[in-house]
Formats: C-alpha cells, sequence, structure tokens
C-alpha cells in the first residue's frame, strides 16, 4: 500500500467540532459527505436512500465563504452528492445541532412534532435541516417561498400537508389560523425548547491543497484558473483520467461514470464567481451557483433590457431542487449538455434564446487565452484542459421572452420538452409583425435538435395574428422536427405535438386580446397557487387520553435524529458489509459465476452463493398461504427476473462490497427475450394452454328479473405497477451469538423472517432472534420482501461467523424488490334505462411477476363489488407470470385496482345514459340483505347499513356539489384550452381480522410506577405505539409519559403475523386494554385497602404484597373479534391544459367514517397520506421496463416520482365523521391506512371528465379508454387536439 499525502489537509468543522481530512484518512475521493457524517462523525440523525439528490433525505446546511466576496454563504445541500473533500473550510450543521432530548428542542422541530408533520419519520430530519437552512438564509420568508424550498424533499407517508403546515408557520404572512395553532403549541409545548442554537460561524477561507491517496487518486484544489488550467494540462499530458468538482451534482443523474485518477476542485476560484450586471447585460461566473444565478435574475429583471430575468427565474425554481441549485453550478449544467447532447438541460435553452455566449479559457504555450463561442459551437468545442470562465447574456430591450418546461412532475422533474421564444416584435395598428428573425429553441426532442430554423426563416417579417401565418409556421416546424425514440422517453408524436402547441401558446400570448375570447386560455400556463388544507374531526374529551389527538410517542427524536433505525445501529468491530451480485438477464440459466476479480481486491473476504446454503434455498416456503413457486435466496441455475440475486460479496466496507459486486463475472446459456407486459404474458398463458389453470375461481349472483337490461357496453381497465418508496430501503443486521443468531431488520413480519431463516440456515426457529424497533416507511414492501435481504445476510453471518450488515442502495432495492401488481381487467356490464346494472362480466387479470406467491386476485375480488348490488355477476380471476420480481402487496394491495375498474363502470354507464355518474352510483347502491359476490359465512348477504346515502349527502353540502359542477359546466364553454372536470367515488372497505395474533406484554417498574409495553406489530408510521401508549393510560389512568414502547420482537411478539391491512394498530390497542384490564384486576384488592392512593404508592404496595405487576394478551377465539365495513366518500375537481397535458388537482374533499377515532390527528395523517400515495400511482408513478433485456429503466429518483409537495390538491379538506361509534370495532374505532388509496382514482375520473369536453370540442364524444397511470402525455393525446385546431 502507498502511503497518501498532501502539503495540507482539508479541514471542516461539523457542529462545532474540527474534522481534519487527509491522504491516510481511510477516504477516498469518492467518499461523500453524507457517508462522512454517519460514518466517520458518527451522526446517524442525517439519513441517505436516494445518493442522487433527489430525495432530501441527507440535507445538512453549511456556511461557507465566497472565495469571490468572502461573504457568508448559508445553505442547504445534499449531503450524498457532495464530496467531502470540497468541504474544506466549511461549517457544516446536522440536525444533530438543533436540538435532543438532552438540551431541548429547536423552535422547527417542536413546530413539526405538534403540527403532527412526522409519520415514519425517516424523511423528517431532511426537512427540519431544509427549513432552517432557508431560515438561515437572512431574507424574509413567505409561504411561497416555502412551498417551493421544500422542492427536494420527499414524504411518503404524511401527504406534505401538516408538514407545510408547520413550516409555513414561520412565514411573514403566515394565515390567522396557523398563527393561532402556534399560539396553542407554546403555550402547551410537549417537548423542552432548546434556548441556545449555536448560531456562531465557524467557515474559513482556504489555500490550494493537493492530497494524494494509497489508491493513486489525488485530489486537487487550486485556487486560481492558471493553476487549475495547469492541472488539467498536465493530466492530459500524462494521459491521466481527470474530473473538473464544481457542484458535483451529474453524479446524481449519471451515476456510473468511471472514476478518474484526478479530481480538480474549482469550487474556491474567485474568478469563476464573480458576476456584473448592468446596462450591456449579464455576465455569470462559469462557477455561480443555479441559486446565485436565480438571484441576479430575478433582481436584474427590473433594469431596462434584462426584464426577462423575471421569466428565466421563474424557469431556473424548476430545475432540480433548492438543495442541488445550492451547489451545481451554471458551468456544471453545461457541461453535462457537453457529455451527453441529449441532456435535456433547461439552462441551456434558455442561455441560447436569449442568445448568450460562452467564454471558455485555455492555456496556450503556458499564456491563458479565451474564446468567447455561442452554445452550439460549444457543443462542438473539445473542452479537454478548458474550462468555463463565464456566461454574457445580453439585453433585449423591447423583446418577447418565454420559455417552458413540461415535465411528469411539477417540481424537480426533467423535461418531456423544454423550449425557449425570443420575438421581437413590431406593432403596426391591430398587427404583431415580428421585425427580425425570431429565435425558437427546443430541448428533449433529440440530441441535434436545437433551433427550428424553418420555422423562424418563415416567421420573420409575418404577421402572427394572421390565420394563414400560425398555419404555415406550425408545418414548418413540424417538417423538421425528428423526435428520437426511447423506452423512458414521451413518444416522438406528444414531442412532436408539444413543440407545435408550445410554439402556439406563445403567439396566442403575443396577440393576446387578438386571439379568440375562447382560445385565449392557451396562453397561459396552469398557475400553481398556494397549497392549503382544511382538517375537520371531533376535538375529543381533553380529560382522557384517548380519543384525542396527542403528537406521535416517537415524533421529538424523529425530528432531532434521534430515532435510531436498522442502518443506524452501531457498527461492530470486525463486521462485514455485503453488496448483491445481481442477474443482468431476465430469462436464462446461469452457466458460471467467478468471483476471482472481486476476490483479489484488498478488503474482500468472501462471495457468498446458493452453495453456501446449509437448508433450504426458498424464501417463500413458508407463508400466510401456500407458496406454489419456489423464490430462492440466490439463484442457483434459472434466472427468472433481471435483477435477481445470485450471491453476495462480503467487504470491510459498503462501498468496497459494492464495488466489487460489479467485478463477479456471470455467463449465461439458454436466455430468451423476456415477458415483461401483462398483454404479452396473457396471450403466452393463453397459448401454451395454462390460463385456465392459473386462477383462484369465478364468482357469481344470480340475475334479478326486476331489472330488465336493455343496454350494453364493454371494455378494458389496463392499471400498471408501483414502487412502494419506503424512504429507507431494505436493510438488517445479523450477528453470531451463542444460541444462533440475532437479526436486526426493517421487517412488516417478523415471523416470516424468523422461520424462514430457520429453514435457511436448517436451525429451529427458537435459535433465530429478530428485533424490530421501527421501519422508515413499509406500505407492504417490507412484508415478505424483506426476508430475501435477512435471509442472504443471515447466510452471510452464518458462514463467515462475523456480523455482518446489508443496505440496499436505491437502484438495487428498486430493481430487486416486487412491486404493486399491474392489472388487465375486461369487463361488459348490462343495464337498464335507469343505469341499474343487471349483469357485469368481468375478469381480474393480475400480472404477479415470476412467481404467484402473492398474488392480489383474491383480494381484488372481494372489493369489486365496493359498495353496489352485485346482480347477474360474473367476476373471473386470473394470475400470469413476467419476467419481473415477484409482485407483492403494496397499500391497499388488489382493492386499488378492483374499485378502480368497477367505479370506471359506473362513469362508462352514465356517459352512454347522458346522466350523472354519481346518480349511476346512487341507483346501484348495496342495501342490507342484497346478495355479496363473495360472503364470509351463509348466507352471503350484505347485512350492515350502506353509509354511503349520508356521506353523499353531507359532500353535496360541505363541498358546493352543485355550484361548482354548474361552473365547471360554464368554464368549459368558455375556455377551448383549459378544461376542468370533477368526479365523486364512494368506497366500502371490508375490514376482516384476518390473523389477530398481535400480542401484547406490560410491565410496571415498582421503584417508580413507570410502565413498559411490547407488542408482537410493527410501527413504521401508523401510530400503533403511540395508539398503544394512548390505551394504556386510558386504561391505568396515569399520565402518557409514564409509559414508553420497548422494540418489537420474537419473544414477546412470538407468531405475530405481518403488520397489514390496517388492522394492526386496533387490534395491538386491543391487547393492551386487555393486558390493562388484568393488571387492574391484579391490583383491585390492593385498591380496596387503600384510600385514594397515588400511582406510586399503589404499585409500591403491590409488589410489597406480591401482586403480579406483569400481563399479556393474545386474542384467541373467545375474543369473537367481528370485522366491519369503513365509508369513504370522496370529491375531485382538477384542470388540465388541453395543450401540454399537464393537471393540477385544485381541489379534493374527503369525507371518511373511522368510527371513534382513538387519535385523530394520527387518523387524520394517515387518511392524507394514503390519498397522496393513491394519488401518485394514478399520476405520477410510472414503472418502465426494457422490453429486450427486462431490467427496470425506472431505477431511481431521475425516472421514478412520487408526489411532491406541489402535486398535492391546491385545496385538501378532510372530514372524519362526527358522532360515529363502531359498535364492531376496538373501542369503537376504525382503520384508516388504506380505504382512501381506494378512493384516490377519482382523480383520474375527474380528469376523463375534463378530457371529454375537449374532445368534444374536437367533435368526439364517444366513450374512451385510459390506463393508469395518466400522464401528461396521455391527456394530451387523449384531448385529440390536431394542428387544424390549432387557430386564432
Amino acid at each position: 500500500m502507498v502511503n497518501g499525502s498532501s502539503n495540507s489537509p482539508v479541514v471542516f468543522h461539523i457542529n462545532g467540532e474540527k474534522h481534519t481530512v487527509d491522504g491516510n484518512s481511510g477516504i477516498s475521493p469518492n467518499t461523500a459527505l453524507v457517508d462522512y457524517i454517519r460514518d466517520v462523525a458518527d451522526l446517524k440523525g442525517t439519513k441517505v436512500m436516494c445518493r442522487e439528490g433527489g430525495c432530501g433525505a441527507c440535507t445538512v446546511t453549511a456556511k461557507i465563504v465566497d472565495p469571490n466576496s468572502g461573504s457568508i454563504i448559508h445553505k442547504s445541500v445534499n449531503a450524498c452528492l457532495t464530496p467531502v473533500l470540497s468541504c474544506d473550510g466549511w461549517d457544516i450543521s446536522t440536525i444533530e445541532s438543533l436540538g435532543n432530548k438532552h438540551e431541548g428542542y429547536h423552535v422547527i422541530q417542536n413546530r413539526l412534532v405538534n403540527f403532527h408533520g412526522t409519520q415514519c419519520g425517516y424523511c423528517t430530519p431532511g426537512m427540519v435541516m431544509n427549513m432552517y437552512g432557508l431560515m438561515g438564509s437572512g431574507k424574509e420568508i413567505g409561504m411561497e417561498d416555502i412551498e417551493k424550498n421544500l422542492d427536494g424533499n420527499i414524504c411518503r407517508c404524511t401527504g406534505y400537508r401538516p408538514i407545510l403546515d408547520a413550516f409555513k408557520s414561520f412565514a411573514n404572512d403566515a394565515s390567522n389560523d396557523l398563527k393561532q395553532k402556534c399560539a396553542d403549541i407554546e403555550d402547551c409545548a410537549t417537548c423542552p425548547m432548546k434556548k441556545g442554537n449555536g448560531e456562531s460561524c465557524m467557515a474559513q477561507t482556504v489555500k490550494e491543497k493537493s492530497i494524494k491517496f494509497h489508491s493513486g487518486q489525488e485530489w486537487k484544489s487550486p485556487k486560481t484558473l492558471e493553476n487549475a488550467l495547469k492541472a488539467a494540462n498536465e493530466c492530459n499530458k500524462a494521459g491521466v483520467a481527470f474530473r473538473i468538482v464544481a457542484g458535483n451534482t451529474s453524479t446524481g443523474i449519471f451515476k456510473n461514470q468511471p472514476a478518474p485518477t484526478v479530481f480538480i476542485d474549482v469550487t474556491g476560484i474567485p474568478e469563476l464567481k464573480k458576476t456584473t450586471v448592468d446596462q450591456h447585460g449579464i455576465i455569470l461566473g462559469g462557477g455561480t451557483s443555479l441559486s446565485e444565478v436565480l438571484r441576479i435574475m430575478r433582481e436584474a429583471s427590473t433594469t431596462p433590457g434584462l426584464e426577462y430575468g423575471k421569466k428565466v427565474a421563474t424557469h431556473l425554481e424548476r430545475v432540480a431542487n433548492v438543495s442541488v441549485r445550492n451547489n451545481g453550478t451554471i458551468g456544471g449544467n453545461l457541461m453535462i449538455k457537453h457529455a451527453h447532447n441529449d441532456f435535456p438541460s433547461d439552462v441551456f435553452v434558455i442561455l441560447e434564446t436569449l442568445r448568450a455566449s460562452i467564454q471558455i479559457v485555455s492555456l496556450k504555450s503556458g499564456q491563458r487565452e479565451t474564446v468567447s463561442v455561442s452554445l452550439p459551437d460549444f457543443l462542438r468545442t473539445n473542452m479537454d484542459g478548458k474550462l468555463i470562465k463565464s456566461i454574457s447574456l445580453p439585453t433585449r430591450l423591447g423583446y418577447f421572452y418565454r420559455s417552458f418546461k413540461i415535465t411528469r412532475r411539477y417540481q424537480n422533474a426533467h423535461a418531456y420538452v423544454n423550449a425557449g421564444f425570443l420575438f421581437k416584435i413590431e406593432k403596426k395598428g391591430e398587427s404583431f409583425i415580428v421585425a427580425e428573425r425570431p429565435r425558437i429553441v427546443f430541448g428533449g426532442v433529440s440530441g441535434d435538435f436545437i433551433h427550428a430554423t424553418s420555422a423562424e426563416e418563415y416567421l420573420e417579417g409575418k404577421d402572427l395574428s394572421q390565420e394563414n401565418t400560425l398555419t404555415k409556421a406550425l408545418e414548418s416546424l413540424e417538417k423538421q422536427l425528428k423526435p428520437q425514440s426511447g423506452a423512458l422517453e414521451s413518444s416522438p408524436k406528444y414531442r412532436t405535438h408539444m413543440a407545435k402547441a408550445l410554439l402556439y401558446k406563445t403567439i396566442l400570448e403575443i396577440i393576446g386580446k387578438k386571439a379568440n375570447d375562447k382560445l385565449q386560455s392557451g396562453s397561459s400556463d396552469l398557475e400553481r397557487i398556494m397549497t392549503s388544507g382544511t382538517q375537520t374531526y371531533d376535538a375529543g374529551n381533553t380529560e382522557t387520553n384517548l380519543f384525542k389527538s396527542v403528537p406521535k410517542c416517537e415524533s421529538n427524536i424523529q425530528a432531532s435524529g434521534e430515532a435510531e433505525y436498522t442502518g443506524d445501529i452501531p457498527v461492530q468491530r470486525n463486521e462485514l458489509y455485503g453488496a448483491f451480485v445481481l442477474s443482468t438477464v431476465a430469462n436464462g440459466d446461469i452457466s458460471n459465476i467467478d468471483a476471482s476479480e472481486a476476490l483479489k481486491v484488498e478488503g474482500v473476504e468472501r462471495f457468498v452463493s446458493a452453495s453456501d446454503i446449509p437448508g433450504l434455498n426458498d424464501v417463500m416456503k413458508y407463508n400466510a398461504w401456500p407458496s406454489m413457486i419456489q423464490e430462492p435466496v440466490f439463484a442457483a441455475k434459472k434466472i427468472s427476473t433481471h435483477g435477481q440475486a445470485i450471491g453476495l460479496v462480503l467487504a470491510t466496507s459498503t462501498e468496497l462490497a459494492r464495488s466489487a459486486a460489479k467485478l463477479v463475472k456471470v455467463t449465461y446459456e439458454n436466455v430468451t427475450t423476456p415477458i415483461v407486459k401483462i398483454e404479452q404474458a396473457i396471450a403466452k398463458a393463453k397459448e401454451e394452454g395454462t390460463f385456465a389453470r392459473q386462477t383462484v375461481g369465478v364468482f357469481k349472483t344470480a340475475p334479478s328479473e326486476e331489472i330488465k337490461v336493455a343496454h350494453t357496453v364493454k371494455g378494458t381497465c389496463d392499471f400498471g405497477s408501483q414502487y412502494h418508496f419506503y424512504m429507507e430501503t431494505q436493510s438488517v443486521i445479523c450477528h453470531p451469538r451463542e444460541d444462533g443468531i440475532d437479526i436486526y431488520c426493517c421487517t412488516q413480519w417478523m415471523e416470516h423472517v424468523q422461520h424462514t431463516v430457520g429453514m435457511i440456515l436448517n436451525i429451529p426457529s427458537n435459535s433465530v432472534n429478530v428485533q424490530v424497533r421501527r421501519l422508515g416507511g413499509g406500505f407492504g414492501g417490507k412484508g415478505t420482501r424483506t426476508t430475501f435481504v435477512a435471509a442472504a445476510c443471515a447466510v452471510a453471518t452464518w458462514v463467515s461467523r462475523r456480523p455482518c450488515r446489508i443496505v440496499l442502495d436505491l437502484d438495487t432495492n428498486m430493481s430487486m424488490i416486487g412491486k404493486r401488481s399491474p392489472y388487465h381487467i375486461p369487463y361488459e356490464v348490462g343495464f337498464d334505462d335507469e343505469g341499474r346494472i343487471g349483469s357485469l362480466k368481468a375478469d381480474l387479470i393480475c400480472d404477479t411477476g415470476c412467481s404467484s406467491n402473492e398474488a392480489t386476485t383474491f383480494i381484488a375480488m372481494l372489493h369489486i363489488q365496493n359498495c353496489y348490488k352485485a346482480i347477474g355477476w360474473e367476476v373471473g380471476t386470473h394470475f400470469v407470470f413476467t419476467n419481473t420480481p415477484s409482485n407483492t402487496t403494496v397499500r391497499a394491495p388488489g382493492s386499488v385496482q378492483s374499485v378502480a375498474a368497477i367505479e370506471w363502470i359506473m362513469d362508462h354507464i352514465g356517459n352512454y345514459l347522458k346522466k350523472d355518474p354519481l346518480e349511476i352510483r346512487m341507483k346501484n347502491l348495496l342495501n342490507t340483505g342484497d346478495a355479496l359476490l363473495f360472503g364470509h359465512g351463509p348466507p352471503a348477504t350484505y347485512q350492515r347499513e350502506n353509509m354511503i346515502p349520508k356521506i353523499v349527502e353531507q359532500m353535496k353540502s360541505t363541498a358546493d356539489y352543485e355550484a361548482r359542477n354548474e361552473y365547471i359546466s360554464l368554464f368549459n364553454k368558455q375556455n377551448r384550452w383549459k378544461k376542468r372536470g370533477f368526479s365523486v367515488v364512494p368506497v366500502r372497505y371490508n375490514v376482516e381480522y384476518f390473523s389477530t395474533n398481535y400480542p401484547v406484554s406490560l410491565a410496571i417498574y415498582h421503584v417508580d410506577g413507570h410502565v413498559a409495553v411490547s407488542h408482537g406489530a410493527i410501527e413504521m408510521g401508523q401510530g400503533i405505539n403511540t395508539k398503544v401508549i394512548q390505551a394504556i393510560a386510558h386504561g391505568l389512568q396515569i399520565p402518557m409519559d409514564r409509559i414508553k414502547v420497548k422494540p418489537s420482537n420474537t419473544f414477546v411478539g412470538a407468531n405475530a403475523f405481518v403488520t397489514a391491512g390496517s388492522i394492526a394498530s386496533e387490534l395491538a390497542v386491543y391487547c393492551a386494554t386487555k393486558a390493562c384490564e388484568q393488571i387492574r384486576e391484579n391490583l383491585r384488592p390492593i385498591l380496596e385497602k387503600l384510600e385514594n392512593p397515588t400511582w406510586d404508592k399503589l404499585i409500591k404496595e403491590a409488589h410489597a404484597a406480591k401482586v403480579n405487576l406483569t400481563a399479556s394478551y393474545t386474542p384467541t377465539r373467545k375474543d369473537d373479534l367481528k370485522g366491519y365495513d369503513v365509508w369513504v366518500v370522496c370529491a375531485n375537481e382538477v384542470e388540465i391544459d388541453v395543450l401540454t397535458g399537464e393537471y393540477k388537482i385544485l381541489r379534493t374533499d374527503v369525507y371518511e367514517d373511522v368510527g371513534r377515532s382513538l387519535s385523530p390527528a394520527i387518523d387524520m395523517g394517515q387518511i392524507e397520506g394514503g390519498y397522496i400515495f393513491g394519488q401518485g400511482y394514478w399520476t405520477t408513478e410510472k414503472i418502465i421496463y426494457d422490453e429486450n433485456t427486462g431490467k427496470l429503466l425506472t431505477n431511481g429518483t431521475w425516472d421514478y416520482k412520487p408526489p411532491e409537495c406541489k402535486d398535492i390538491p391546491q385545496d385538501f379538506r378532510v372530514t372524519l365523521l362526527s358522532n360515529q361509534h363502531n359498535a364492531q370495532g376496538v373501542l369503537g374505532s376504525k382503520a384508516t391506512g388504506e380505504p382512501v388509496t381506494d378512493a384516490a382514482f377519482g382523480v383520474v375520473l375527474a380528469m376523463r371528465n375534463a378530457i371529454a369536453s375537449a374532445r368534444a370540442d374536437a367533435g368526439n364524444t364517444d366513450w374512451f379508454q385510459m390506463s393508469g397511470p395518466v400522464t401528461p402525455e396521455d391527456i394530451a393525446m387523449l384531448c385529440l387536439t390536431d394542428t387544424t385546431h390549432l387557430t386564432v
């Protein structure tokens, strides 16, 4: 090993503590700040998930000295993208610096806790630090600033509303409601407030440095342009690969770039940070951050000729996210475009539209040489040994400028198509003459397409208000467009349409009121106003601990980063780290596995494969229902899916294990083209004759003579997949123990891990000890799928006899783990003139992936009836196989798709009969005594009350149903290019206690009377622990702060079933209540002897009398727990841009019957989060596999887009029905986590109604099919807009 060396180490501070890094510090130039913070500084509050700058979990703040001005900059950054070596002189703050349980909490933390803004809590530290960075910026903060600032932080649990409310309460324009809530919080704060926040700054100006590492790599940080160029030239002469490092944000997009030998960090060069704004224009140093560019543009917009700066700033707000823009530079963005011409750079489009120039600097014969080039010429320039010194933007006095960015998700998403337009317009009477050749620039069309030159040439001198001008300009544009195809790109047809539509929108804006009144709506973008929410529920009795809102018991430590997740558990001295070797084909056989190259790497200890398994190589042998297909820990021969585990590399660090895993060579044979689409799988099954056997049955109800079928319609529903997107990826730690093995993992089903690992290691279950403290989200994805990772880790520990740890990176997690099952549902429905269904024939066909072990078809069948009569129904169920990972449960599995199908059918009937779809629904409502498609026992008839009519009446009055429908009708008549749609979806969600086994054990400590409890359910953000504490406090009549919940484990939680189906919270509370009854009965004799004793005295006396102060409870048959229905009604209003397909959800009203809520704020959070989860499934979240290789292409935050805070309804109103009591439920309550997810399909139906209005304007009133998810492309294409419709 070659020792590292440095002329001076990198020095920075973390939370006031000095850190020094040099070539012998055990890190590399690739070490990210987040890894240093977590693994070296041992600060686990900062989380890590995507490593792409796309989720915000790793957000920290930094104070740095601007090398040009010398001023202090306070900013939030993504620690996952920031090289630790680039932090020289930084003063870094992590979540630990704000507050904790010992010193008190920061006001941001306290506010978030009391606004109920945490659920699983994994995203919470990043959220807090994002807000801390904004508050430290020194500027006045408005509510809109806060919404924009959260554009890079994803929360999968809450639906964002409580987080936004908590942070908006700090705004200078905070609403009175928020201010009042803050006053209430300060009066009754649930945690001590930290007095001082350590605001001293330790940021320092730094000197030029060079650090060499034993790997042969080198980090250089020159402080002058000359020295940076010299370093680059030296590398070129020596034939050494180098990389210029500025923001380093490109590594979040292009993750598999080869590592260079030399890194040249140019962040400290003053000349690259210089900017000027004057009457001649704007000059931006190449190292200017995008956030700084945004600020400069906005401020420059008041200068004559630079008015375009305001629109540029608005566009730049949608480039990446705040933390990426804080570090990413304008020069770096352009260099990404240079290296990847197909990169849809918004910066490039904007600059080229404005005819900016780039100043490129290099050394020639030892002397600096600067040349100025256009942006297209820059793309053709060899940039080896050169740097972007600056970018110059000219004044554009009297010009019209506009730019566009059309994306799948509004925030933090790259463009389908982006465009810029610059026109010099001469107004002559009623004419709008193009005075000089305009600039029309597009991105996202193809790698080599920049200017629409034909349209530019044609439009010069033309009158834009003339119909003929528009027609010929669009023709010229279309002829020149040749969009490239790509699996991840929108279709060439859509991008061609978009280019024409954006030019059309621009012309409409220029001619303004000269355009037809009905067409003027096409000129504007969909305005995204600030979101707001209203929550309505019974306040509860303040004298009891139950039935009222309290902050989650873990929320304080979640907000402070003190909450420990599996990956945060301290590392053992001789621990090994595992990284999977995954298959690179989707259908074939393994011919040979060669791990020799990986094993040569220093620090790599072992390669583990199927041959190392001492027992059964099957993760799904043990299951809640009979498993039909083997799912191996490691594939021994047959490969069924791309991303299937073949082996595991064990090394002394995660980074080393992951890099070594890439060196394992696997050869394959008998490789065939995979099947990745459900349509292909159905055809194959029918061709092979297996389709009929792949079923769980056909379910029928009798017809009725009362209903005379007069009409029949048929169609097909196609619904795609969805990734869980839990923020904490699959994580497992295994320790060898004297009695077997200890497993710490993030599973929803401890028993499954325990018994499966026992079978795989060929040891009894009592030798496998599983413990779970909490999950960073689950949503069904950690039911059985965590067991794959746990089994692999257990085998590694077993054969190495050392502790082992596996924490999956996002790519591996998404590629390896199954998702929501896609569905194909053909239907034919008969009905009478009133819309009453008299016959329905449907087939629920589920794509289970490579195995049917978790097919959700039976669940789908249980829910397709929803809240309706089933008269003359015949519902088939089938499952088919694809070469994709075995699909699994995802929030509301099966029911999401089947409820969507029957609701789609209701709208289909309404459309056919030209009736309000709500009227059709009400005509078909289920009544007491009606037949059930599937009953849980004879007779198969409905024996409960249908609550939908009452809820619909409440909705009509409080959601302004009639008035809004009338307004929407008028709006659609008056606007050709903006349309609105409305929908109402009712849901009956049948809850059955498919298992009741969630044991609870409770202990009272006699010394101080404090209580500890553990249960067999798993806390993953849904508030189980808090509800259990509330129930115990209520049952024992003691304060909640005297009770602590201990981690779940397979001793206390022996035989506990999977935490799923929304029932675990209730059942854990039920068992806790029963345990309290035992304790009270034990204490009764002592209590009768004492006169009104304190709790402490009662417990001391009881202990002295040898009274049992422990209790446990597990339900048995005698408990006779019965199921019930949860009722939901959801009203949605959306607006679409007919030209682009963009949409926004204007308002959502959710009404849910939750019985008597045990903890209303928790239930409210579950409903809001469940709704947004469902909304994501139907809109922004699209799974795409490569049809040739089977590889998952949407394998990270760059291409997979869960909703962000600007995607939620602008007006989000949730009502928990008042004065409800569920006689069948636990303490009168009901489940809340999944029913509303089914109701989110209303977004699609509202979109359909808006699209139908646009189609009617286009001359087509036929019924049309829509597949889910619905993207902007789908909306635009379904609107049937033709070029001939684009008129003025």
